[in-house]
Formats: C-alpha cells, sequence, structure tokens
C-alpha cells in the first residue's frame, strides 16, 4: 500500500491534545475519514449521501472488491468515512501501520466533498429506483389477486348454505384460478402479505390453499391433483359454517372440545362440499384432512397410505397453518419455530418425505421471519424462491431509506451475504421494529417477478 497523507487517514473526533499520529492506534469502534484512493476491500465505509445519490442499496457496507471502490470515485467522493469496528482486522491493521509511518501531528480534518457523478454511475441510480418501481409493481399485483381471492372466499362462504351449488361452482373457479396463476412458472415465490384484509376464516382458507398447491407442484402432483389440492384446501374447513361458536371458534389442543370440534366439522364439511357437487378428490380432502400418519387423527383415525396424498398435504399445511395463526388464546409461533415443532415433535403424525420436501420448499427462515443477518443487520424475510430456499428476499432496516422505497435484498444474488439466526419480533430495538412491521398474523400468496437481475444493480450491499 502506498504511504498515506495524514490528511486523508485521521479519525473523526479531534484529537487529544500531545496524541502522536506515529504510534497511536485507531479505537476499537473509530470512524476514520480515509481518502478513496486509499480504500481497499475490507473495510467498512459511510457514505453521507442520499440514497438516491448512489446505485448502491445501502449507505453502509463492506467494500468485498476494486470495482466498488472505482464506483465510489465515480461518484465524485474524495473521502469516506470508514468504521474500524466493522471492518476486516487485517485491513485495519494495514490502515494503521500506513498511519504510523507519517507525520506525528493531525491535520485538521476537512468537510467531505464530492464532484457531480459520472454518467455511469447516475445510470446505475435510476436503474436502482427503476428496479424498486418494478419490486412495488410486483408486490401490488400480487395485493390485487390476493384481495380478490379474498372477497370470492367470502361470497361462496355465503352462499355454502343456502345456495350449495353456485358456491360450488364458486369455489371450483377460484381454484382453477389459483392452479392457472401457479402454472409452470419458475420465476415465482411465495411471499408473506405486509396487511391483508377479510376474516381469520378467509385468511387460513387461502393460506392452506396457496402453500398446499406450492407443495403439490412441488413434489411433482399433476394438474388434476393439483386442482383436487386446491378446492379441497380451499373448502377444507367449511364445515364449520355448521357449527355454533363454542365449536367453531375451539382450538387446535386434544381438549375433549377441539376433538369434538374436529370431529365434527369435517362431517359437516362432507355434507355440505356434496351438496356443492364438488368432484371426489376435494371431497376426499375435506374428509380427511384431519387423519394423521400415525393414525391418531380424526374421524377415522387412518393411517398412511390410507390417507390420500392430497389429503395428507393439506393435513400439514393446516397444522403449519394453525401454529402460525393460532385459534383462541394460543400464543403465535414464528415460521422458523413452526417448522421446528412440526419436525422435532409432530414427525410421526405427518408424511415424512412431505415434511422434508415442505421444510425445503419454504427454507429454513420462511416469509415472516425476523432474521439477522451475516453483517449484523435486521431483516424480515418477505419471499422465498423455490429454487433458492435457503437464500430468501429479505426487507433490511435501513433507516437512510424510507420503508416504502426500501429495495427488497435477494440473498441468492449476493453470495457474501446470508442469515445468521431468527429472531422472535419482541427482540427487536423499538425502531427496527416499526420500520420492518413483522405481522402477528401471517398471510401468504403468490408473487411473480419479484427477483429482478442483480447486473442492473451496483451492489455495494452484498456485504452490508
Amino acid at each position: 500500500m502506498p504511504t498515506l497523507d495524514i490528511a486523508t487517514v485521521t479519525p473523526v473526533a479531534p484529537a487529544q491534545p500531545g496524541a502522536r499520529a506515529a504510534t497511536q492506534t485507531a479505537p476499537a469502534t473509530a470512524r476514520l475519514l480515509v481518502a478513496v484512493a486509499d480504500l481497499q476491500p475490507g473495510l467498512f465505509v459511510e457514505l453521507d449521501l442520499g440514497w438516491l445519490d448512489h446505485p448502491f442499496s445501502s449507505n453502509r457496507f463492506k467494500l468485498r472488491d476494486a470495482d466498488q471502490i472505482v464506483t465510489l470515485g465515480k461518484l465524485g467522493l474524495t473521502q469516506v468515512r470508514v468504521r474500524a469496528d466493522l471492518s476486516d482486522a487485517a485491513s485495519v491493521q494495514a490502515l494503521q501501520a500506513a498511519r504510523a509511518t507519517v507525520a506525528p501531528a493531525p491535520a485538521p480534518v476537512a468537510p467531505t466533498t464530492k464532484v457531480a457523478p459520472t454518467a455511469s454511475v447516475t445510470a446505475a441510480a435510476a436503474a436502482r429506483r427503476l428496479r424498486v418501481i418494478a419490486q412495488n409493481r410486483s408486490l401490488a399485483h400480487s395485493d390485487r389477486l390476493h384481495g380478490e381471492t379474498v372477497r370470492a372466499w367470502q361470497a361462496l362462504a355465503r352462499d355454502a348454505v343456502a345456495e350449495p351449488a353456485r358456491a360450488g361452482q364458486a369455489a371450483t373457479a377460484v381454484a382453477t384460478r389459483l392452479v392457472d396463476e401457479l402454472g409452470d412458472d419458475a420465476d415465482t415465490s411465495v411471499r408473506v402479505l405486509h396487511e391483508a384484509g377479510g376474516s381469520s376464516a378467509s385468511q387460513h382458507a387461502i393460506n392452506v390453499t396457496v402453500l398446499a398447491l406450492l407443495l403439490a407442484r412441488h413434489i411433482g402432483l399433476d394438474n388434476q391433483l393439483q386442482r383436487a389440492v386446491a378446492l379441497g384446501a380451499l373448502l377444507h374447513d367449511i364445515g364449520k359454517l355448521a357449527l355454533p361458536d363454542p365449536l367453531r371458534t375451539a382450538g387446535n389442543d386434544q381438549s375433549a372440545l377441539a376433538v369434538r370440534a374436529r370431529r365434527e366439522h369435517v362431517l359437516q364439511g362432507v355434507r355440505l362440499g356434496t351438496g356443492m357437487g364438488l368432484e371426489a378428490g376435494a371431497l376426499r380432502v375435506i374428509a380427511q384432512h384431519h387423519e394423521l400418519q400415525d393414525g391418531s387423527g380424526v374421524p377415522q383415525g387412518l393411517r398412511g397410505a390410507e390417507i390420500a396424498m392430497p389429503a395428507r398435504i393439506v393435513s400439514l399445511i393446516d397444522r403449519y397453518d394453525r401454529l402460525c395463526n393460532p385459534l383462541g388464546a394460543a400464543t403465535p409461533r414464528t415460521p422458523h419455530e413452526a417448522q421446528s415443532v412440526l419436525y422435532a415433535q409432530m414427525r410421526a403424525q405427518f408424511d415424512a418425505e412431505l415434511l422434508a420436501a415442505f421444510v425445503k420448499l419454504m427454507g429454513v427462515y420462511p416469509p415472516g421471519s425476523v432474521v439477522q443477518l451475516s453483517d449484523g443487520r435486521h431483516a424480515l424475510v418477505v419471499a422465498v424462491h423455490p429454487a433458492h430456499p435457503l437464500k430468501p428476499s429479505v426487507l433490511v432496516h435501513e433507516t437512510s431509506v424510507p420503508r416504502e422505497e426500501a429495495l427488497i435484498l435477494h440473498l441468492h444474488e449476493l453470495p457474501g451475504l446470508g442469515i445468521r439466526r431468527s429472531l422472535a419480533p419482541g427482540h427487536l430495538p423499538r425502531a427496527t421494529l416499526d420500520y420492518l412491521s413483522p405481522r402477528e398474523r401471517l398471510n401468504y400468496y403468490y408473487v411473480h417477478g419479484l427477483s429482478g437481475s442483480a447486473s442492473n444493480v451496483v451492489d455495494g450491499d452484498a456485504q452490508r
């Protein structure tokens, strides 16, 4: 490394009287001002720029290569702030060693200056803005389709008892649209909605349908079986409409009331479904969605292969959603916790291959999970792509970026960034909780085209 001019590497805080730059070591939390020409990979930089004034997804990140340093130079910056405590130790030591060879008296720190960014950087920032627009358009389209599905479900639920044939036709149309909407599009992700309308009954029905249909496609079920999954999942709890309130709102525990509620709503559901003229595959899902692999389910105590595959799928997803969105006073589980409970405590109750496929489909951190990234930042998992289950799409808490303008990071595009651990929302700082706004009730739906190409953006956020 070339010898540094002391004016280009100086602690932001004023030097103590009598301090000698030749021997002084930067404190672990020091912020240094470093000339752009003297930057190197491994240093953690903080940019005093507006989020629209640069092409990076964050104002704070660790430099990973020379291209990012070149981009900083093209922004017209002469100096940037460097956080010693967040930088690689070897890079900080190299800076400190260079400082030890220069004059003892630190010069006053000049304000950070910059000139107009180059055309290429301006174009990159514009591309970033376009990506935010495309991302928000994709999310808005998903929200609109979810809203249409909620309204359709509520309408058919109102007709189920008085006009069953009409309700059956409406349900079949909704299920067909959901199957067609999923189709063979490899770019389809499952996302958690920031806001969702409808009742808890409609939300549960749509959650189970969306996740069950994704799982059905993931394991390779044909189109006919996918339609049975979709229609059966959409109406799996329809029998609750014919139950008195105490049974309709009973929890999912093993109390006598809860077991009776499960048995009764299955029987009533088959009765209503028959009146709707549902196909046999969908009726079988309604009849068997509370049967369990080990024979402990209701109403018939079926085991293993006696339970139709579409019903096994819906049974698993129904339990997952009830762990995340419980009835009654039960404590909601985070998506990560719900998967752990299914795998560690309830594994015998479900098809082992299906459970493994579901965990692979949703990833270790399903949508709705609050996580800490490998660089220490907090984020909300907003979507998971089946092709990249361990690298979901996340919304990161960035104080310098308004939430509605934040760029969702697709971790599969950022090899240097991953997830360190899952967190309970209650463990987040207040400002982070307000920014990420994790929902107490999780609602899922499909989203198409959410993940853009990393080549469209100069990604400085790969490391932070």
